[in-house]
C-alpha cells in the first residue's frame, strides 16, 4: 500500500535523492567503529542539564538587570554545550586511509 503523504513528490512518483550532495555538506566521516558509552551519554547528559541551569539563571539575571552578567553566562552556557557535543561525537572512524581518530572542529 504505497503512503504518498510520506514522500516529497505528492504526484505519485517516486522521491529520488540529488545527485550532487548540497554545498554545506562536508565529506562524510564514515560509520562510527562503535557507538558512544553510557559514560559519554550520561556525561553529555549531565553537560546539557548544567547548561540549561545557566540559561535559565542568565535568563532571571537579566531580568533582573544585569545585562552583562547574563551575557556571560550565557557564553558559559554556549561553552558547556559545545563540550556536550564534543563529547558524544568524539570516537575512532574508519576513513578511505584507515582507522583515524575524529575530533570534530
Amino acid at each position: 500500500m504505497p503512503l504518498p503523504f510520506l514522500t516529497a513528490a505528492r504526484d505519485g512518483a517516486p522521491a529520488t535523492p540529488a545527485a550532487e550532495p548540497l554545498p554545506h555538506e562536508d565529506a562524510p566521516l564514515g560509520p562510527r567503529a562503535h557507538r558512544p558509552g553510557s559514560w559519554q551519554v550520561g556525561g553529555a547528559a549531565l553537560l546539557l542539564l548544567l547548561a540549561a541551569y545557566l540559561l535559565f539563571s542568565a535568563l532571571i539575571i537579566v531580568l533582573a538587570g544585569s545585562l552583562l552578567v547574563g551575557g556571560v553566562c550565557v557564553a558559559v552556557a554556549a561553552v558547556v554545550i559545545a563540550a556536550a557535543l564534543r563529547l558524544v561525537r568524539k570516537g575512532i572512524r574508519p576513513s578511505g586511509r584507515g582507522q583515524r581518530a575524529d575530533s570534530p572542529a
